[in-house]
Order: C-alpha cells, then sequence, then structure tokens
C-alpha cells in the first residue's frame, strides 16, 4: 500500500537538510520574499533526495510514466531519483527515463584560428576582449531539449519535476519544451511551491507540489513602499540573486 507523502514530512526533510531560510531574499525574476528554500542543501543529502522523489513519484505511480525531464541544473537529482521511484513502483512497465532540459545557447561572436583579436562592448558597460578560439555565448531563458531526448520523449508519456517554484517560469518553458518535442505532459510535480503557482500558469494540466510556501512575493517598487525593503530588513546575499540586486542598485545611483 502507497502511503501519501505529507507536507509535515516534507518541511521536516527541508528542515534536516537546513534548507528553509528566513530572511529578505530577491529571486531570478527580481520578486522579493521572505522564505528561501535552499534546494541545494536538500539535494546534496540522498536519503532526503531520494525521499522526496519518492514523494512525488507515488502521487504518479498510476500514470503510466515513461520518463521525467527536470529543468538542469537544479532538477538533475529530481529526475534521476523521481525515475528510480516510478520504476521501483510500478515493476510490470519498462524502466523510466531520467532527462533534462537545458537552456538554448547562442553563438554571439567568434574568433576562429588565425584571426586577429577582437574587442567587445557589453551592454553593461563594459569591454571584453576575444582572442583566437574564443567565443561569447548568449544564454536564452528558453528551454529546449537537447542530446537525443527529444526523441526520447516524442509520444511517450511524461513527468515534469521541479525543486521549488516561485513564478513558474523555468517549469513552464521546460513544459513547453516537451510539448514541442513531441512529449505527452501528463503533469509536473515539484517539492514546494513558493508562489501560489497553479498548474495553468505553468501550461499543465494537473500541479502536484509536496509542500506549499504560503508567502507574499513583492516587487521591487511594492517592496520599497511595503515590503521588506520599507521594513529595513537587509537583502541575503548568500542565497537567491540578492548581491546582483545590491550591485545593481550601487551601479545606478
Amino acid at each position: 500500500m502507497v502511503i501519501m507523502f505529507t507536507p509535515e514530512r516534507t518541511r521536516e526533510l527541508f528542515a534536516k537538510s537546513s534548507a528553509i531560510i528566513e530572511g529578505h531574499f530577491v529571486g531570478t525574476n527580481g520578486k522579493h520574499f521572505s522564505v528561501y528554500v535552499a534546494k541545494d542543501r536538500a539535494t546534496r543529502l540522498t536519503s532526503v533526495t531520494s525521499e522526496l522523489c519518492q514523494g512525488i513519484a507515488e502521487r504518479f505511480a498510476g500514470n503510466d510514466i515513461d520518463a521525467v525531464v527536470a529543468p538542469a541544473k537544479g532538477g538533475l537529482p529530481l529526475s534521476q531519483w523521481t525515475a528510480h521511484h516510478l520504476t521501483r513502483l510500478r515493476p510490470d512497465r519498462p524502466e523510466v527515463l531520467a532527462l533534462y532540459s537545458e537552456h538554448e545557447d547562442k553563438v554571439l561572436v567568434e574568433v576562429k584560428k588565425g584571426d586577429r583579436p577582437i574587442i567587445v562592448e557589453l551592454a553593461f558597460d563594459h569591454t571584453i576582449k576575444i582572442k583566437e578560439g574564443e567565443m561569447i555565448f548568449l544564454r536564452r531563458p528558453t528551454f529546449v531539449l537537447k542530446r537525443g531526448f527529444e526523441k526520447d520523449v516524442r509520444g511517450k508519456r511524461v513527468l515534469e519535476v521541479e525543486d521549488i517554484l516561485t513564478t513558474g517560469g523555468s517549469a513552464a518553458r521546460t513544459a513547453q519544451a516537451i510539448v514541442e518535442a513531441g512529449g505527452i505532459l501528463v503533469g509536473l510535480g515539484v517539492l514546494a511551491n513558493g508562489g501560489g503557482v497553479t498548474a495553468f500558469n505553468v501550461g499543465v494540466d494537473r500541479l502536484e507540489a509536496l509542500m506549499d510556501i504560503g508567502q507574499k512575493l513583492f516587487s521591487e517598487e511594492e517592496c520599497a513602499r511595503i515590503g521588506l525593503c520599507a521594513q529595513g530588513t537587509p537583502v541575503n546575499t548568500e542565497f537567491g540573486h540578492g548581491a546582483a540586486f545590491l550591485a545593481r542598485k550601487t551601479h545606478n545611483r
């Protein structure tokens, strides 16, 4: 008999790995919030990662999943362990594949062998010298399936997994990559929903979160007026994108 994984157990595992941190944080999308889940602290412990992913696998055990896809890099352990537990829960079916999506890179500047070095002026008021054999990449925010993974999902029932949802941006882009590759997207399983993200927001029919983090997200302007900035709470520069936020604020003065 499968025992449904509870939010309380999820919080216990996060606490065990010191993954829940309170303070003033800035996310990748610029939103400010008060509770940060340091998922890397949790996933460095294989016992914790395994149990969390078992919780996700249990919720989708009856959906005949063929492959699990997670956005790289943070989602890689989740893809592996969730696929492992889905295979274990359904021994009558073929082994579930563990795959991942990646950012799409585009070469902006390349200096080939024999070419003279060139000077490139970057958007953030900085220049850099590109020498022979070097290149500059533009990392696009979109996610794609590479390495033949697009063939692995075509016509297959796919489960997407993600660590923490704040706005759901990377989850939505990975979902789009799966569908564009011809995969049948069954749903999305996440460790924690930290921003009230819905299935509709990320483009899936079903969203399962092991735990919901009830907190308000503030835009930069809102935070300055009524949020943590207004309260004088220092921005955490160790976790999230607080350091980049403060550097930009200093540069713009």
